[in-house]
């Protein structure tokens, strides 16, 4: 199949790396809407952090409105997608942070891939919009253990794992009905 060039991005736009950032949230915004989410931003990634997916929903007896901190990447490297799914290298600092398994609400990783060229990442046609990209996640505390002294660590996402609506529904949207058991 070949795609199409549906559009050009003149000179004096968006850098490319913030055209991703933005498709990135963008395409958890789509994914939380449809399941009744609601999606929390902030201003700083010191904590690692981008977006915040929240419930309100009451899983009773195990919790009420949980959430989850979430990540995102996107990357548009072809190398990077591997037959056993993507690699992505993290620096110590974030590794560390999401992969901690005391945090208060569980973190996860999601690395948004698409094509190289810009003007293939969406098409607008009379079907409506279609977005040839596809996003992926690991949850942190899945991570191997960092070794000491360690400045980065390549984390692993599976092709098994793409970013769905079950995933972030399912039961209860956006994992949050399916968080880890010990992390509840």
């Amino acid at each position: 199949m070949t795609l199409v060039v549906s559009h050009e991005v003149p000179d004096g736009s968006l850098p490319i790396s913030a055209m991703k950032e933005e498709l990135s949230r963008a395409y958890v915004h789509m994914l939380a809407s449809s399941c009744g989410l609601t999606v929390g931003e902030w201003s700083q990634d010191y904590d690692c952090t981008d977006v915040t997916l929240s419930s309100s929903v009451d899983y009773s007896p195990n919790m009420y409105g949980p959430s989850i901190a979430v990540q995102l990447k996107c990357s548009a490297r072809r190398l990077m997608r591997r037959d056993e799914g993507i690699a992505l290298a993290l620096d110590a600092r974030a590794y560390d942070r999401m992969s901690r398994t005391n945090r208060s609400n569980p973190a996860l990783l999601c690395v948004l891939a698409v094509p190289v060229e810009v003007g293939r990442w969406l098409e607008l046609g009379a079907d409506g919009l279609l977005a040839r990209s596809h996003m992926y996640w690991r949850w942190g505390h899945e991570f191997p253990a960092l070794k000491d002294g360690q400045g980065s660590r390549t984390v692993r996402l599976p092709r098994a794992n793409p970013e769905s609506v079950d995933v972030v529904g399912g039961a209860g949207c956006a994992g949050i009905g399916k968080v880890p058991s010990e992390l509840r």
